[in-house]
């Protein structure tokens, strides 16, 4: 890699680069679900998707009032039954952004409506399920790609980039590190036991990301897992992964909330935003408050009503935190006046001859000739992903982040549980190869 920036905007493998939304093909997108992702998307992620060539054209959900609002503001279809919508000639994709146990339901209906498949991660909570959307997009000709994954982060992608070139040579190991405060946020517990906390819900990130930089294919996982008593489900996990080409990693991931990883990552979120790191322990004392002056009942009454503040016509994201009683709480603790790179934790990549870790503009590569910092441009998260979407459909180009690929992380999060479970390591049989080695 020559210079000192690398330009994400190119956002596939084939290379296709950021479009003029004016002169080129527009994507049309259905969304399925105006629940928290969605939300995220149209509320809070909006200004860079609008950059995009793509347009939002439908939706589908019960919320007659989430409903009345995206129609008003997006000038767009509104629909109750996903068949209905699925059969609009408005809509070329469909973003699935429903419950995961409904995941397979509804991509089965776009499949068998020719529509194209962006679905939230997990894909499944099962790998026979995932089996069986991407057999149904296969047999109707239709694109499935797995979302939302912080391995389409530009630094993550372009960390893969540096790898690929062969300038540090291979990977020896990879060391991925985040303490976050998910189960201290208002989940209604009977999702946080679906998700086994956190594992199915945003430990297919830091999967995905451990996969994509270690080459993809892992050989085998010996894991850990521990429990969360405040909120009665797991509590974090710790993983040595072995990957086929001889490369490990070591993977922790605690989200109770005692403790904030992004001391590490110069105060950075996983939206790149300016994370008070003392602000977890805060709101695990919030939730405790909660669960001991309520019954269970109306405990869970509450964390519903907070849940639906972050769905797509609830309300804005600083309220809702107010609401939870959230403030920055470590003494010259400042913001960010505008977000920098996306960090999920912290990342630290040893190959052959050097290392490489992010930065707040892009990468920091450290070898022989000392430290380089490289700035990286280009989108993150579900803008790239969207992408992946018009470049499988407008210049057939399919996405290594496929079904296939999110059926290796459903994989790799099941033996976690399988490995904690029975104390012993488990084989992986269906991991794929990003496919990009240097020859």
């Amino acid at each position: 890699m020559a210079g000192k920036r690398i330009d994400m905007s190119v956002l596939t493998q084939a290379g296709h680069a950021e479009l003029d939304c004016a002169t080129d093909k527009i994507l049309r997108i259905g969304i399925v679900g105006l629940g928290q992702a969605s939300g995220l998307v149209l509320n809070w992620e909006r200004q860079d998707i609008r950059t995009l060539p793509i347009r939002f054209t439908a939706a589908c959900d019960l919320r007659e009032d989430a409903l009345a609002q995206f129609a008003k503001e997006y000038d767009a279809e509104v629909y109750t039954d996903v068949e209905a919508m699925c059969r609009s000639t408005n809509v070329d994709a469909v973003y699935i952004s429903s419950p995961h146990e409904l995941h397979l339901e509804h991509t089965l209906i776009a499949a068998r409506n020719g529509k194209h498949v962006l679905c939230e991660k997990p894909l499944s909570l099962s790998v026979e399920e995932v089996d069986a959307m991407i057999a149904a997009c296969d047999k109707h000709g239709v694109h499935l790609i797995a979302a939302h994954s912080h391995a389409m982060d530009a630094p993550i992608r372009a960390m893969r980039e540096v790898i690929a070139s062969g300038r540090l040579g291979p990977v020896r190991h990879i060391n991925a590190l985040n303490y976050n405060f998910f189960n201290a946020q208002p989940w209604p517990t009977r999702e946080l036991q679906m998700w086994h906390g956190d594992l199915y819900n945003q430990g297919p990130h830091q999967m995905d990301i451990i996969r994509y930089l270690g080459g993809g294919v892992v050989k085998s996982v010996r894991a850990h897992t521990w429990w969360d008593h405040l909120r009665n489900v797991e509590g974090g996990y710790s993983a040595y992964i072995e990957f086929a080409n001889g490369a490990a990693a070591n993977a922790l991931f605690d989200w109770r909330g005692y403790f904030d990883s992004t001391c590490y990552t110069f105060n950075a979120s996983e939206g790149g935003w300016a994370q008070d790191p003392g602000s977890g322990w805060f709101l695990r004392g919030n939730m405790k408050k909660l669960l001991a002056e309520k019954s269970p009942e109306d405990a869970e009454a509450e964390l519903w009503k907070l849940k639906n503040d972050l769905r797509y016509g609830g309300v804005n994201e600083n309220e809702s935190f107010q609401r939870w009683g959230y403030a920055p709480v470590t003494p010259g603790f400042e913001p960010f006046a505008e977000p920098v790179q996306p960090f999920f934790g912290l990342i630290i990549v040893a190959c052959d001859r050097g290392i490489i870790r992010q930065s707040l503009e892009g990468l920091y590569i450290h070898d022989d000739n000392g430290v380089e910092e490289v700035v990286v441009t280009g989108h993150s998260g579900r803008a790239a992903e969207f992408m992946q979407v018009y470049d499988a459909m407008f210049n057939d180009t399919p996405s290594f982040h496929d079904g296939r690929w999110g059926k290796g992380t459903v994989e790799l999060c099941q033996a976690i549980e399988e490995s904690a479970r029975e104390g012993r390591p488990i084989d992986l049989k269906h991991q794929v190869a990003v496919g990009d080695e240097p020859t």
